[in-house]
């Protein structure tokens, strides 16, 4: 994840270094021009708060996250300049669609693999790797997404649903499975679908785990799972705001399910040879 990104997701920060939070990320050239003093200055707090930033984001002092910083920043810079421009306009023509919908597809899977965290994944694949049901949560467009994702997971070993809404009957079933057994991704583009998080809360009181994917990390439903995918995301839909999200949701799903078959690699293996025999006739 890209050093921006962790500053606008940090909890438990002072209101000095709320100020300073604010302030890098609306002068985010200043950084590298500025020296710590400079920086305190312009910002109207301290050195000290600076330093103290700088240490929750895992650097061990201004000196190390400019540098990190100013390795990111020409490829965050890209990024913002590409989703600027709306990609076409009433005068763009078949080969704006051809191209620009490539770049579209490139910097939405480029932009939320910045937004990943490594230590996340890790963890998402201890749960998809001892799951024996992916559930996976979605209204309307996610809905028909969930159905497709979840065909991907049983693709790969694993007992998989799409729902996109959840019953009594239901949650007594995820009452009755051992801890760990499940797993439920929820897909909320905004990350504020009233039903994913009624859903959500409904399923955090048993033992099934969740994953929610949507715009923020900083949404209601997060508090309601054990791990949060934060993807690229835009809302006008004359910048394709929907082909963007499922670009970057594919991404995602893409990470899971190679996930589950690195996991299950040994059964697919097997499996594989026998369907292969019976196509075989053998």
């Amino acid at each position: 994840m890209m050093i921006i990104d962790k500053m606008k997701i940090l909890d438990h920060l002072t209101i000095q270094e709320k100020y300073l939070v604010d302030y890098i990320i609306n002068n985010q050239e200043d950084i590298l021009k500025k020296n710590i003093n400079e920086l305190a200055k312009l910002s109207y707090t301290s050195s000290a708060t600076i330093s103290r930033l700088c240490k929750k984001l895992g650097f061990n002092g201004y000196k190390e996250f400019k540098y990190q910083y100013a390795a990111e920043y020409s490829h965050l810079l890209e990024l913002k300049n590409d989703f600027k421009i709306e990609p076409f306009s009433s005068e763009s023509s078949i080969d704006d669609a051809l191209n620009k919908i490539e770049l579209l597809h490139k910097r939405a899977i480029e932009y939320t693999k910045s937004l990943l965290d490594r230590q996340v994944i890790e963890r998402i694949y201890q749960l998809i790797k001892n799951a024996k049901y992916i559930e996976i949560y979605g209204t309307g467009i996610n809905f028909s997404l969930a159905e497709i994702y979840s065909l991907n997971f049983e693709e790969e070993g694993v007992i998989s649903k799409a729902y996109n809404s959840l019953n009594p009957m239901h949650l007594q079933y995820l009452k009755q499975r051992k801890p760990n057994d499940t797993v439920c991704i929820y897909l909320t583009h905004t990350g504020q679908n009233k039903e994913m998080l009624k859903i959500a809360k409904d399923i955090r009181k048993y033992h099934a785990k969740s994953i929610v994917i949507c715009d923020h990390k900083k949404r209601e439903i997060c508090k309601y799972c054990d791990e949060t995918i934060v993807i690229m995301t835009t809302q006008n839909t004359t910048e394709l705001s929907n082909a963007v999200y499922i670009a970057s949701l594919q991404y995602v799903f893409n990470i899971f399910t190679s996930l589950k078959l690195i996991s299950n690699y040994s059964y697919l293996e097997e499996t594989t040879k026998a369907v292969d025999k019976f196509k075989m006739g053998e």
